[in-house]
Parts: C-alpha cells; sequence; structure tokens
C-alpha cells in the first residue's frame, strides 16, 4: 500500500549531548566536519516539537558531504540521564564513517573520550571496521571499504 505523502530524502540526524561546545569542537577539529552557529531555542514551540516540559535547548548542525547531524543540549532538565543502550538494544544507532587509516583515526578519537569496543575487524566482504563509544553514550563506527 502506497503512501499519500514522498519522502524526498535524509534531511539530519539528531543526537542529544551533554556539551554542545565540546562536541562540536570534536566533530569539527578531529573528524573535520562543518559546523554552525550554535542557535539556542526555548519556550512553547520546543515544549511541544520535543514531547519535554520546560525544555531550553542548545542546538548546531555539523556536516560533511552527504548528510548532517544535528547536536542537542538540554540545559533546564537536571534529570537527564546519559543512555545505556547496547548495540543491541531496540533504539541503538551508530555513526559509520568511511576512513582512509582506521588506526589513526581510533587514536585520534580516543582523548575525546571515545573507548574502541575490539581492535579492528576484518569483516567477510574485505572491509575493516571498529566501533568506538563516547561517555555521552554516542556510539561511532570507523570503517574502511575494501570496494568503494
Amino acid at each position: 500500500m502506497m503512501s499519500d505523502f514522498k519522502v524526498f530524502r535524509t534531511n539530519h540526524t539528531g543526537i542529544t549531548v551533554s556539551d554542545i561546545e565540546v562536541t562540536m569542537s570534536f566533530f569539527r577539529d578531529v573528524l573535520g566536519f562543518e559546523t554552525t552557529e550554535i542557535m539556542h531555542h526555548k519556550g512553547e514551540m520546543v515544549e511541544n516539537l520535543t514531547g519535554v516540559p520546560g525544555a531550553e535547548v542548545k542546538l548546531g548542525f555539523v556536516k560533511m558531504p552527504g548528510h548532517r547531524l544535528e547536536l542537542l543540549e538540554y540545559i533546564t532538565q537536571d534529570d537527564r540521564k546519559i543512555s545505556d543502550l547496547r548495540n543491541c538494544d531496540p533504539g541503538a544507532f551508530h555513526l559509520a564513517l568511511e576512513v582512509d587509516d582506521i588506526e589513526a583515526a581510533v587514536e585520534a578519537v580516543k582523548p575525546a573520550g571515545f573507548a574502541p569496543y575490539s581492535e579492528p575487524q576484518a569483516v567477510p566482504n574485505g572491509n575493516c571496521n571498529v566501533y568506538l563509544r563516547h561517555p555521552d553514550g554516542i556510539t561511532i563506527e570507523f570503517q574502511i571499504t575494501a570496494n568503494p
């Protein structure tokens, strides 16, 4: 059954973080993403949109070719929790990035708190992949693609 609407493209993926300035600096300075200005939103519109009573949020975008990430820091909720989802849990996600040197990429993100689950793994299709987790609960995957 066809829907009565059409999806044109992905616009962005939103990630909630504990410190937007630190996270935007990481994506810009370590990973080479372009960044936007940090915006500040509060009020009824934000509450209605997010479903978070009293929501006040700082947000900014980081982008590389093909995708944008929206980084959000909620600044009025004192009861925020770090997500402890395992990669197998529903709702868990990861950001996969193709790199040219997987070992160098892993070493570059360690000072920002990312820890690899394992050494880079050879995948049957010839790729090499590694998952890394940040204390905020963000998981990234670095991949060297055998046949780009």
